[in-house]
C-alpha cells in the first residue's frame, strides 16, 4: 500500500516503503531501492556499498511536512568495471533537497501565491523556494523564438543605483503583436543589444519595423544592424518631449523670479503639463492666468495642444506632414528657444515621426504599460538582491496577472 502512494501521490518507482515514523511535527518515510543498475552499462551484475544516508523533502501528506529517507550507494559493475554514484531519479538534480514533484508544485503555485506565502505554508527556506522558480525560468526562457518577429519595440527602465549613486537601466525588446518579451540585458545602449543581435541573426529573423523613443543609441543600433528596418517613434515619446521642453522654460523662469513666486510656479508643474481636457475648471483658471504672466509659457502650451490636436486628427501620412510641415514652420518663429528647439528636433527625426501614421498609429504604448509593471515587481521585491533572477522574471511577465505577488 506504501509503495502504491509514493508512486501515485509523488511519482516516485522503483523504490519501496520500509517504515513510517514521526517527528517534530514531520512524516519521515524510510525508502530502500528495489534493484542496482550500473549507470554505464546498465547491467544488473553490480556490487554496491553505502556512503550517506539522505533526508529529502516531498509532498506532504495532508499537512504534515514529508521527508524521505534512504541511503545512497557507490557502484561498482563486474560487467564494465565502472564505478559510480547511485543517482535519485526523483530529483531535478543531484544535490536537490526536494522532489520533483514537489518542485513541480511549488511552481505551479507560484502564479497565484507569494514566496513568502509558500515558505510558510510547506515550511520550505524562501531562498529554496526562490532557487526552484529561477532553475524553472532558466530552462523555460533559455531559447526564445525570434524567427517569426516583424513588429518589435525597444525600451530601456531604470532599476536602482550602483554603488556609485549612478542609475542603472535595463533594455527591454518586445514583440509588439504578441507582447512577448524577447530580450532584457543590463544598460541603455548598443551594447546592451550584441547578444539580442546575434540570436536575431542566427534565428534568420527579418525585423520589418521597430518602435522606440528618440534615443540616439537605439537609433544608431538599428540603422546600423537592421538596414532596411523602419523606425518608428511613438507618439507618446514626441508629446513627452514637448513636455520636457514646457517644464525646462518652467524652470528657467523660475531661476529670475523672487522666492514666493518660483515656489507658486512650481507648484503649477503639472498643471502646465496635464492634458488641457483634462484639468478641472479651478486649474484652468489658473493656466490661464500663467499664460498671461509668461510669454514663453503661453507659446509652448499653446503648441503643446496643436501637436497632440495633430495626432488626434491627421488621418494619414500625407495630412499628418502637412500638419506637422505648418506646426514646425510656426514654432521655428517662436519667441521661445525651447520651442525652436523642438521644432528642429522634429525636423531631425521627421521620418520615424511620420512613420506612425504610415504604419496605421503604430504605438510603443504596450511597452510603457509594461514598464509599469516591471517597476511593480521591482517594487514588491523590496530591492533588487538577485538581478538575474529579476531579468528572468521580466520575461515571464506578461504572463503574469498584476495583482499577484513577486
Amino acid at each position: 500500500m506504501s509503495t502504491s502512494l509514493i508512486y501515485h501521490t509523488q511519482g516516485i518507482q522503483g523504490f519501496q516503503h520500509e517504515s513510517f515514523s514521526f517527528s517534530g511535527g514531520c512524516v519521515v518515510q524510510r525508502l530502500k531501492r528495489k534493484n542496482f543498475r550500473c549507470l554505464q552499462c546498465n547491467s544488473r551484475n553490480v556490487s554496491r556499498y553505502q556512503t550517506r544516508r539522505r533526508k529529502i523533502q516531498a509532498l506532504p501528506y495532508g499537512q504534515k511536512p514529508t521527508f524521505f529517507e534512504l541511503d545512497v550507494h557507490q557502484l561498482y559493475c563486474f560487467t564494465c568495471g565502472k564505478k559510480t554514484s547511485e543517482q535519485l531519479p526523483f530529483l531535478s538534480h543531484p544535490k536537490a533537497r526536494l522532489t520533483k514533484a514537489f518542485e513541480r508544485t511549488i511552481v505551479e503555485l507560484r502564479r497565484d501565491m507569494t514566496i513568502s506565502a509558500l515558505s510558510d505554508y510547506f515550511k520550505v527556506r524562501w531562498h529554496t523556494i526562490k532557487e526552484i522558480e529561477k532553475r524553472h525560468l532558466q530552462r523555460k526562457y533559455a531559447r526564445i523564438p525570434l524567427k517569426s518577429v516583424k513588429v518589435m519595440g525597444i525600451d530601456e527602465i531604470a532599476y536602482g543605483r550602483d554603488e556609485k549613486g549612478k542609475i542603472r537601466f535595463w533594455t527591454i525588446a518586445r514583440d509588439l503583436k504578441t507582447g512577448a518579451v524577447l530580450h532584457v540585458d543590463k544598460g541603455k545602449d548598443g551594447d546592451s543589444l550584441k547578444n539580442f543581435l546575434k540570436r536575431l541573426r542566427q534565428s534568420g529573423a527579418k525585423i520589418e519595423v521597430v518602435a522606440m523613443d528618440m534615443a540616439k543609441a537605439y537609433i544608431s543600433w538599428v540603422k546600423k544592424n537592421l538596414p532596411g528596418t523602419k523606425i518608428v517613434f511613438d507618439h507618446f515619446h514626441v508629446i513627452k518631449l514637448m513636455n520636457d521642453k514646457i517644464d525646462k522654460e518652467r524652470r528657467e523662469l523660475a531661476k529670475t523670479l523672487d522666492k514666493q513666486q518660483a515656489d507658486q510656479l512650481k507648484n503649477m508643474r503639472y498643471i502646465l503639463l496635464r492634458n488641457e481636457e483634462n484639468l478641472k475648471p479651478n486649474a484652468q483658471e489658473r493656466l490661464e492666468a500663467l499664460k498671461a504672466f509668461s510669454e514663453e509659457l503661453c507659446e509652448l502650451h499653446t503648441m503643446k495642444e496643436e501637436l497632440r490636436s495633430i495626432y488626434r486628427t491627421a488621418e494619414n501620412e500625407l495630412q499628418a506632414a502637412l500638419a506637422l510641415g505648418d506646426w514646425c514652420e510656426k514654432a521655428s518663429v517662436g519667441c521661445s528657444k525651447n520651442m525652436r528647439k523642438m521644432a528642429k528636433t522634429i525636423h531631425s527625426h521627421w521620418e520615424g515621426i511620420i512613420a506612425y501614421w504610415s504604419y496605421g498609429g503604430l504605438t510603443n504604448a504596450a511597452m510603457e504599460g509594461f514598464n509599469n509593471k516591471v517597476k511593480t515587481m521591482i517594487r514588491q521585491a523590496y530591492g533588487l538582491r538577485d538581478l538575474e533572477y529579476m531579468r528572468l522574471k521580466i520575461f515571464d511577465l506578461p504572463k503574469i496577472r498584476q495583482n499577484d505577488g513577486i
